[in-house]
Parts: C-alpha cells; sequence; structure tokens
C-alpha cells in the first residue's frame, strides 16, 4: 500500500508540475487570457514536460529507498544525487539550490552546504518523504531535515517542508480536514507562518477559492510567489479547498499564477495520494511525456532503479 501511495504521490506531482510548467512566471490574468479552461498541457504542443519539482521527489526516492534507515547516509547518496543533476545543467533551477549544489561540488558537508534562503527546493522533495515514513514520525523528522540542509539553511524552508510532509502522511492515513488543520498548526513557528495559516482555515471555512486566498497575503495579486511559507500555504489550501477533486486542485493552483509548477507539484502530490490513477484525467495522464520520466515509470515506483 505504502509503494502505490508513493507512486500516486509522484505521479500526482508530476502532473502538477508538468500542467504548471508553462504558465510559471505569469500573473493570474494573463494565463486566463492566453489559456482559458479546460487546462491541458501546452508545453509542447500537448505534451506535457517535467521540470526540477519532480526530479527532485524522484531522486529523493531513490535515495530513501537505498538508507531507509540513516538520514545521513541518505543526505550524502541525495547529494551526490543531485551534484551529477546539476552537472546536466538543468533548466529552471533556483539560485538557492545551485549555490549550495556547487559548495557540494567543492567538497562541502551536505550537512553543511544549505544557503541562507527560504525557496522551494525541499518542498519538492517533502512530500514523498512524508509518505515513505507516514507510520514514523521520528524518521519523518530527520530526513526532512536532512534533505533540506543540503540546499536550504533558513528555518523558514525547514519549516514549510515539514508541513508538506506531515500532511502527507496524513493524507496517508486518510486524517479528515480539521485532523490535518489542527496538526498542521502545531508544526507553525515562524511569523510568516503564523499569518497564512489562520487565513487558511479562514479561507476554507468561507470558501474561498486558491487564488482569492493566495492574494490575502501575496506580495503581487494575483502572483504566488517561490516563497516557503507562501507554497506550502497555497498548495495546502488548494488540497484541502478542493479534497477529492483531483483536477479542481492543479486547475485552482494554475489559475493563481506565480510560481506555478512548483505550488501545482506539491498540491498535486498531496492530492495524488489519495487519488486513484482512474481519478486522475486520462488526458492528462496520457499527455505526460518526458523521458526518462513518464507516468508509467512514475506509476511503477520500482522501476526508477534504472534512472541511478
Amino acid at each position: 500500500m505504502k509503494a502505490e501511495a508513493l507512486s500516486r504521490c509522484l505521479l500526482g506531482g508530476a502532473l502538477g508540475d508538468s500542467l504548471g510548467l508553462p504558465a510559471e512566471g505569469l500573473n493570474a490574468k494573463r494565463i486566463a487570457r492566453l489559456w482559458p479552461a479546460p487546462l491541458r498541457h501546452r508545453f509542447c504542443g500537448r505534451r506535457g514536460m517535467v521540470s526540477d519539482d519532480t526530479e527532485h521527489a524522484v531522486m529523493t526516492v531513490l535515495a530513501m529507498k537505498r538508507h531507509e534507515d540513516d538520514p545521513g547516509k541518505f543526505a550524502r547518496d541525495l547529494a551526490r544525487r543531485l551534484r551529477w543533476w546539476f552537472a546536466a545543467v538543468p533548466a529552471g533551477i533556483g539560485l538557492a539550490t545551485a549555490r549550495s549544489i556547487l559548495k557540494l561540488w567543492c567538497g562541502v558537508s551536505p550537512t553543511r552546504s544549505g544557503v541562507w534562503s527560504a525557496g522551494n527546493g525541499p518542498l519538492m522533495r517533502a512530500a514523498v518523504i512524508g509518505v515513505r515514513f507516514a507510520d514514523d514520525r521520528a524518521k519523518r523528522v530527520a530526513f526532512v531535515d536532512a534533505s533540506t540542509r543540503i540546499t536550504h539553511s533558513d528555518p523558514r524552508a525547514a519549516e514549510a517542508a515539514r508541513m508538506i510532509a506531515e500532511a502527507a502522511s496524513l493524507a496517508c492515513a486518510g486524517s479528515d480536514t480539521t485532523l490535518i488543520l489542527d496538526t498542521l498548526e502545531a508544526i507553525v513557528e515562524s511569523d510568516e507562518m503564523k499569518i497564512r495559516f489562520p487565513m487558511l482555515r479562514d479561507a476554507l471555512r468561507q470558501n474561498l477559492e486558491t487564488g482569492e486566498y493566495a492574494d490575502r497575503f501575496g506580495r503581487r495579486k494575483g502572483f504566488v510567489s517561490g516563497f516557503a511559507p507562501d507554497t506550502a500555504a497555497v498548495s495546502l489550501f488548494a488540497w484541502l479547498r478542493h479534497r477529492g477533486d483531483f483536477r479542481r486542485s492543479i486547475e485552482s493552483v494554475v489559475s493563481s499564477g506565480g510560481d506555478t509548477d512548483t505550488v501545482a507539484f506539491v498540491a498535486g502530490s498531496l492530492a495524488g495520494i489519495e487519488a486513484a490513477p482512474a481519478a486522475m484525467p486520462t488526458d492528462w495522464v496520457s499527455g505526460l511525456r518526458d523521458w526518462p520520466i513518464n507516468a508509467v515509470t512514475l506509476q511503477e515506483i520500482h522501476a526508477q532503479d534504472a534512472m541511478r
């Protein structure tokens, strides 16, 4: 069952990533003007391609499979994968992640390579950790923190990553929304999240749309930033607001503008855990045609060993 949840998490995240990628950096008004509903793949014709979000998640899964009992060895394995991934000159890599991997190449330990940034890198890797250790909170926290320290040292990035991992574990358990909110609220530490989380509760009660919620604290209207507390808050809201409706969860994020690939990746990862493959739009699944990451390999997680 855990392997199935992990493959659904990966597939859901990849679909969000690929559908949000063409709109990355655009505001909500421009997205609505360029691409009216329904949402579909547009990266290359009607094909969907994934970005670093999905690639980080896959590397994290592979590192966990080899070192599921030792977060230190896991971090070293993941750091090795990130170094060689970076050597392939990936498109769209975040500045903080790039700087941290350069430090890794210079011999800095993955326990000290992270740079001061509250960017989204750790969130890309958090949901799959939450699924893998859904029944072991101590390991969940240890592996999320080890993953985060490789690229980011700002406590706000760690806080956001822990929240996403915790949400993923609660999704695996089928927890009700009230328990999810209460559990996540106990993790809140930063001033930023102390503002965003009460707003999240209020917006859910008011049945606001994702973009309306994001605009309540966003620096720019119609634009969700790549700041980790923003991404975590908006992706959690989209998942909970449209829980059980995978399509609408992704659509609501992409239509909100900004860092659409990463926010949709995180929201899709959470929504995917609870969604059977049949509940994911067939045109989205069939349109995901990247290589070597595609719908088939993501649904058959053990096939990922070939990607080492």
